[in-house]
């Protein structure tokens, strides 16, 4: 099929020199009003305004979402994760990543339409386009040189770069917290590291929203690669009904009176609205296309059409052209149903680790470059290195004791050890055996800390004294 084709607008004057090549980058996106746009603006409305939030939102003293790098500390909603817990975070990304092949197995690239970043503010960038610059008609003829408006185009890149540089301040507060960036911002106090990313973010943005667009999901995106091999017979895709629309009402215009007749023509009257709508550019009457990010904007379009012209809706449509019944769509799925359990399972996982996940960590190590020594007392020792880590966001109070009434701690304090919230202390403790000491050898030790709570945390070690 030709890949020039004509422009017709049902909306909008009819302009007859704007050629749209399918195979080519869309000059300018039209939107599309419907039903899957609704699903799209319900889904990624939240998560933009949970981006926005997420920053500045606190769970039980902790920011909902931050990466504290100086501290080694991820916060995430209202848990706080260190380095020795990446076995824990593990299970949540691989619980991400198979929800996400189950969604990608089962219909396509749901998340590159509905909920992709790249996405979505490819479509807000659009949205402010078409609401400064004119429909998609107007912003053509701009682009031609005819009635171009200078001020228009400025206002335009102006509400982009605010919009990059709101976005570029939260990707950078996810580090910086949002109240110490803005705090940082208005008293000029900003470091070069930090202006730096600042910078980076917002015009990382304002080039992917603004002019790459659609060229992320066709040439850098890998997902877009891989996610065939997730697909089979059953999965649902954004596809063109071939046989109810073909031949298209439009070419026949050209031809014979006899296949002039409308009652041999399909459905489609080759309007292009299914193209004028792709934010990737492509004609899904083609056939099936990697770029395709099933974003259901083209059938939309369609419907809309299709109800102008009195005829059935879902010319296009989600299909996988051998079943509609849902019983049918989930059985014989093992592919889908094994990432689906795996999600769960991997989830389960997280889940469990975060409930028990331990409030404090004890390490106590016995010095090892002596078996025993005595004291100025007299008296037989061993040296400990004792190292606490309060991973909770309260502070604890706790008291050491040991398992074995003939052994002591050699303090110059009390036994009570108090921990700021996330603080790691680390101290050197020598344990003696009271004289005459009535231990050989080597003997288990057992350290015991109680909290407030009277909760006890055991950590075990050894002991040792001469044979005889």
């Amino acid at each position: 099929m030709n890949s020039k084709i004509p422009v017709v607008h049902l909306d909008e004057p009819h302009t007859s020199d704007l050629i749209i090549d399918a195979t080519q980058h869309n000059p300018a996106v039209r939107l599309a009003k419907g039903t899957f746009q609704r699903w799209r603006r319900g889904i990624s409305g939240p998560l933009i305004l949970l981006f926005l939030l997420a920053p500045w939102l606190k769970i039980n003293n902790a920011p909902w979402l931050q990466m504290d790098l100086e501290s080694r500390q991820l916060h995430l909603m209202g848990l706080t994760f260190w380095p020795d817990d990446f076995l824990m975070l593990l299970w949540l990304a691989m619980a991400s990543a198979f929800a996400l092949f189950a969604v990608a197995t089962f219909a396509g690239r749901l998340w590159c339409g509905f909920a992709c970043p790249q996405t979505v503010w490819t479509m807000m960038f659009i949205w402010v386009e078409e609401k400064i610059e004119g429909s998609r008609n107007q912003r053509l003829k701009a682009q031609n040189g005819k009635n171009k408006s200078y001020i228009k185009t400025l206002a335009k890149h102006s509400v982009w770069l605010t919009i990059s540089l709101l976005t570029g301040f939260t990707f950078v507060a996810f580090f910086e917290s949002g109240e110490g960036l803005f705090k940082q911002i208005v008293t000029l106090n900003i470091s070069i590291e930090v202006g730096f990313w600042l910078l980076f973010f917002t015009a990382l943005t304002y080039i992917n929203g603004g002019w790459l667009r659609e060229q992320v999901c066709l040439h850098m995106c890998p997902y877009s690669r891989f996610q065939s091999v997730m697909l089979d017979e059953k999965s649902l895709k954004v596809s063109y009904d071939n046989h109810r629309g073909e031949p298209r009402l439009e070419k026949q215009k050209n031809a014979s009176a006899h296949t002039n007749n409308i009652s041999n023509s399909g459905d489609c009257i080759d309007c292009t609205l299914c193209v004028q709508v792709c934010p990737v550019g492509i004609d899904i009457r083609q056939g099936l296309q990697y770029a395709c990010i099933d974003c259901g904007a083209c059938i939309d379009a369609c419907d809309e059409i299709m109800k102008k012209i009195n005829k059935p809706t879902g010319l296009i449509r989600f299909t996988n052209h051998t079943t509609q019944n849902w019983k049918q769509l989930l059985s014989n799925r093992k592919r889908l149903w094994g990432y689906l359990s795996l999600a769960i399972i991997s989830g389960i996982a997280f889940i469990l680790q975060a409930s028990f996940k331990e409030a404090l960590d004890i390490h106590i190590t016995r010095d090892r470059g002596s078996l025993y020594f005595y004291n100025g007392d007299g008296e037989i020792s061993n040296s400990y290195l004792m190292k606490l880590h309060n991973k909770s966001n309260e502070v604890q109070t706790l008291d050491l004791s040991l398992n074995q009434a003939a052994l002591e701690i050699s303090s110059h304090g009390s036994y009570k050890l108090t921990l700021e919230p996330m603080q790691k202390i680390s101290r050197n403790i020598q344990v003696h055996c009271n004289n005459p000491c009535n231990l050989f050898g080597k003997t288990d030790l057992t350290f015991l800390f109680t909290n407030k709570n009277g909760y006890i945390i055991q950590s075990t070690s050894r002991f040792f004294s001469p044979r005889n």
